[in-house]
């Protein structure tokens, strides 16, 4: 699901990528090339290339013929021997696709891994070029998958200066974002890094993120500190010292200025207070102090070494980590029950219903009908705000079953525009009005990406308008992993809702949306495919 992003990228993230390095002296070519990138800097100029591969047992390949003449070497192809030859400086290479050997000035030499084609090009292990004359010099998965070919030695200095050049262009590969980012949720004792998941605190505990009544993301210092790899100190007057990514930043006791690597910093407002004996600062004071970018979406927050802005796909993976993060007042529910919606927005009644939800700290789905947001358009803005989910119920409140199908795309593709322009997602989920479902209508949801949500508890709170009728109907038959069917179009079904909600949560039971009790259970909704419970 692509979510909405709002980017505080706050601070520099390495200051060492914001310099271009030039060519280091005396250095004729230096090719510089990412796992995954296609493209490589030669002498820091960008060029188009295929990039390199990782082969099964982690060695990297190179395409040759590429790198190969970049470097002043010629390469031909020997059709009696079927064999790829590199000649340069008198010295000439043989490689077979699919061997473990290569022939080098007539001596046979092994292989770190098999030479192969791929999309017309022959690959093969970097360090064999090593015999050409050049400079080969690799880092790893975990510190960005590149590699530096060089007709010359470079110093580790120069190396470093390519290296941050790399990163500047290309940015970090998928093991050095993992190495050194951070995924929370407001309410989880559990963050997620790209070894897996981590402990913010025993279960119980104050260390867990939250937002303050000023509207602030607050984290947990310490905890956040230690789980990107730095360390915290805590004085005696309650300043807590963190050191991390070559900074070190000292977070007052009360509210006042950070001050990093012995300066204050005039723009950096701690905002921060200790709960429970735990120190929290905002998101904001935590990553621009510590050269950190922040970006948060609902109630996930992202602290990364990095600027994402230009990888999208390291954002959603973060959000979909964040998704799966269990809220610590979850942890000991009786059960998971989702409260569902359809027909509205409704107005007045709608807005009474989600301060009513938001007072209770209730998430709730809502199936909305394209004429009804055409006629309350604002409301939108709330749902996916305070954590509500949005579905599908037809442009019309249709009959699908019994359209056809220019008239059944039409039903649900109005809707996903409305609700993609003004909540900033598209929809993965519809329920079709008054449940009317067939192959036709299920496979059509499944082209868009929606999965048919029915309910297995029906309040009949559209027929009985009777708060003591609509609780009698509901409370006796609901347990866990149950879909709740109520419609917000009515002041009867909106004090139900509440009380229903009142009861339940006394007993035990917390609601959640439908794609959070999904996630809950460990169930992946499927496009296409029909629920009416989640268990």
């Amino acid at each position: 699901m692509k979510r909405s992003l709002r980017a505080l990228c706050l601070g520099v993230a390495l200051l060492l990528l914001c310099t271009v390095f030039p060519a280091a002296a005396g250095t004729d070519t230096v090719l510089m090339m990412q796992v995954g990138t296609g493209a490589l800097l030669e002498n820091g100029v960008s060029a188009a290339a295929p990039a390199p591969i990782y082969a099964d047992n982690g060695a990297l390949l190179i395409p040759l013929r590429p790198i190969a003449q970049r470097l002043g070497a010629a390469v031909g192809w020997d059709a009696p021997s079927r064999q790829t030859t590199v000649s340069r400086n008198g010295v000439t290479l043989r490689f077979t696709d699919q061997s473990w050997s290569y022939q080098a000035g007539g001596e046979t030499k092994s292989l770190s891994a098999q030479p192969r084609v791929v999309n017309g090009t022959l690959y093969v292990p970097v360090l064999a070029l090593t015999d050409l004359g050049v400079s080969v010099h690799v880092w790893g998965y975990y510190e960005g998958g590149f590699c530096a070919v060089s007709d010359r030695a470079l110093s580790d200095a120069a190396l470093a200066q390519y290296h941050a050049q790399a990163l500047k262009a290309f940015g970090p590969n998928e093991g050095l974002f993992n190495r050194t980012s951070l995924t929370l949720r407001l309410g989880s004792r559990k963050a997620w890094t790209g070894g897996g998941t981590v402990e913010l605190c025993e279960k119980g505990g104050a260390a867990v993120p939250y937002q303050g009544s000023d509207g602030f993301l607050m984290l947990p210092v310490q905890a956040c500190a230690e789980a990107l790899g730095g360390t915290y100190a805590l004085d005696a007057a309650g300043n807590s010292t963190v050191t991390l990514g070559g900074h070190t930043a000292v977070f007052p006791a009360a509210n006042g200025y950070v001050t990093v690597d012995g300066a204050r910093r005039e723009h950096a407002y701690y905002g921060g207070a200790l709960r429970q004996g735990t120190a929290f600062c905002s998101v904001y004071a935590f990553a621009s102090t510590l050269g950190y970018c922040a970006y948060a979406d609902g109630d996930a927050i992202l602290l990364s070494a990095w600027d994402l802005s230009q990888r999208p796909a390291f954002q959603e993976r973060a959000w979909q980590a964040a998704d799966a993060l269990i809220l610590q007042r979850y942890e000991d529910a009786k059960g998971f029950l989702a409260l569902t919606f359809d027909d509205g927005p409704s107005g007045q009644l709608t807005t009474r219903l989600l301060d009513g939800l938001k007072a209770r700290g209730v998430h709730a789905t809502f199936f909305l009908c394209d004429y009804r947001i055409q006629t309350y358009p604002g409301i939108l803005g709330r749902y996916r705000a305070e954590g509500h989910e949005v579905g599908n119920h037809s442009a019309n409140h249709a009959t699908l079953t019994a359209c056809g199908a220019e008239k059944l795309a039409s039903e649900l593709d109005a809707t996903n525009r409305s609700i993609t322009r003004l909540c900033g997602a598209a929809p993965t989920l519809m329920r079709p009005p008054g449940g009317a479902y067939n192959q036709t209508v299920l496979s059509a949801a499944g082209a868009r990406g929606m999965s048919c949500i029915m309910w297995s508890v029906d309040t009949l709170d559209w027929k009985n308008r009777n708060v003591s009728a609509i609780l009698q109907r509901a409370l006796p038959n609901v347990r866990d992993g149950d879909i709740i069917l109520m419609h917000d179009m009515y002041s009867t079904s909106v004090d139900a809702a509440l009380s229903m909600i009142d009861t339940l949560q006394a007993q035990g039971y917390v609601f959640v949306t439908v794609s959070e009790l999904a996630q809950l259970k460990g169930v992946s909704l499927q496009p296409g495919a029909s629920y009416s419970s989640i268990r």
